[in-house]
């Protein structure tokens, strides 16, 4: 007898029914919990051995696959940064280079809303990642042939985040719980390393202006002062004694003193307006440096009652020293413009060291004794409720399949399907 032949002559046995309950007929028959509950205990052995069987496979399986360790490492970034720029304030001239025109810090400049997010930024750039992969040789231990492969590997291993203390979190997940802590207090190393070359705060920023200032002056210098050494040979003047000194030295300090305003009015100017108080005077001061210089220079009767007839003017300096003079006098010029620049340079320096953000350490990346994936005894309880479950819909739908197999029509439907079915796949054989 065929298969289909045994399902033609299959009679289910006569099944008990349950009262039926007087329901209007656009409602749909109520559902027998009690039937089913006692389904589902007839066949809990099925059931039982089904849930283990899944509890089995998941317990080799958490056992077989690798095992993460997750380290988390806890930063401090700055709240408020300080200025200390104050001390500038006493030498006049460029202090005030360290007023708002190079100032504000860093995450004002940017935009953002927390001081952490710029840290945080600092953290995810690609140049600190690059020298974690390289450092730890995340290549070979990702098996990646691209550098981007592995620094993609490594952000998605990396979980940065500013938490509502204020803090930075690094937490580092890898299969060796001694490199994920080595990783994570990587990262804290690598952002001092990265913030010691970036210009973040406002001293920082003035800092690295006069340090560019002082190299480009410090060249000026030693150009005239070869130039100096050119004339001394051409002129055989070994160096100007007396009043016609005096002269040049007070030119050499009036045209330093104009330089100086210079700077300090053309920093002023990229923040201010024209009508600014500040501005206005220091061009009055410019003015008045630059006519008393022409005064000097062009022997005005005016620039010996200020010197009090005591210094000669530059057109009474003989012709073979004129030439001398205006070459010592340049040096001079830029030695003390150079001794200005120098000046608020070193005071950049301590304001910046005063300014640093300080980036501290609250908790390092220590190597965890507890792996973190995969969690062996939630998966395994999972496993064993989900087969059950699976199990338990299996007889239930098993059972629901058989009552309508009572039903001649739907019975004589799966029949013709089932025909259907063998005839095609006899056609297609």
């Amino acid at each position: 007898m065929t298969p289909t032949d045994q399902i033609e002559a299959y009679q289910p046995a006569p099944v008990r029914k349950a009262p039926e309950l007087a329901v209007s007929s656009d409602q749909e028959p109520p559902v027998n919990l009690l039937d089913a509950a006692l389904l589902l205990a007839s066949r809990k052995e099925f059931i039982l051995k089904t849930a283990l069987v899944f509890t089995i496979i998941t317990v080799i399986l958490v056992f077989v696959i690798p095992v993460d360790y997750t380290s988390t490492a806890a930063i401090m970034p700055p709240q408020k940064q300080n200025s200390a720029s104050a001390l500038l304030g006493e030498l006049g001239g460029l202090a005030a280079l360290s007023g708002g025109g190079l100032g504000g810090s860093a995450a004002g400049m940017l935009g953002l809303k927390k001081p952490g997010d710029l840290y945080i930024g600092l953290l995810q750039s690609e140049t600190i990642e690059d020298a974690i992969v390289r450092q730890f040789d995340l290549m070979h231990v990702y098996k990646k042939k691209r550098l981007s492969d592995a620094r993609k590997k490594l952000k998605s291993n990396t979980k940065i985040l500013s938490e509502k203390s204020s803090l930075i979190s690094i937490a580092i997940e890898d299969h060796s719980p001694t490199r994920a802590a080595a990783i994570a207090n990587a990262y804290i190393s690598h952002l001092h390393d990265l913030m010691s070359h970036l210009a973040i705060s406002e001293a920082a920023q003035r800092r690295v202006f006069f340090e560019h200032e002082v190299d480009e002056e410090k060249k000026r210098l030693a150009d005239a002062e070869e130039a100096l050494v050119r004339t001394e040979q051409k002129t055989g003047i070994i160096q100007p004694q007396g009043q016609t000194q005096a002269v040049i030295l007070t030119i050499m300090q009036l045209q330093a003193q104009i330089s100086a305003t210079e700077v300090e009015l053309s920093a002023l100017r990229s923040s201010a307006t024209n009508d600014n108080p500040k501005v206005i005077t220091l061009e009055s001061q410019l003015s008045g440096l630059r006519a008393r210089l022409s005064e000097f220079e062009k022997g005005h009767p005016q620039a010996q009652a200020i010197a009090g007839d005591v210094l000669p003017t530059v057109t009474s300096v003989p012709t073979a020293s004129l030439e001398y003079l205006r070459s010592y006098r340049e040096v001079r010029y830029h030695q003390t413009l150079f001794d200005l620049l120098a000046r608020q340079y070193e005071l950049a320096k301590v304001d910046e060291a005063q300014e640093a953000p300080v980036i501290q350490v609250v908790d390092p990346g220590l190597v965890p004794d507890k792996r973190s994936w995969p969690p062996r005894t939630i998966l395994t309880l999972l496993a064993f409720f989900l087969g059950g479950i699976l199990a338990s819909g299996w007889v239930l739908l098993r059972a629901a399949f058989l009552s309508r197999m009572q039903d001649p029509e739907f019975a004589a439907q799966t029949t013709q399907l089932r025909r259907q079915m063998s005839w095609r796949s006899r056609k297609a054989s």
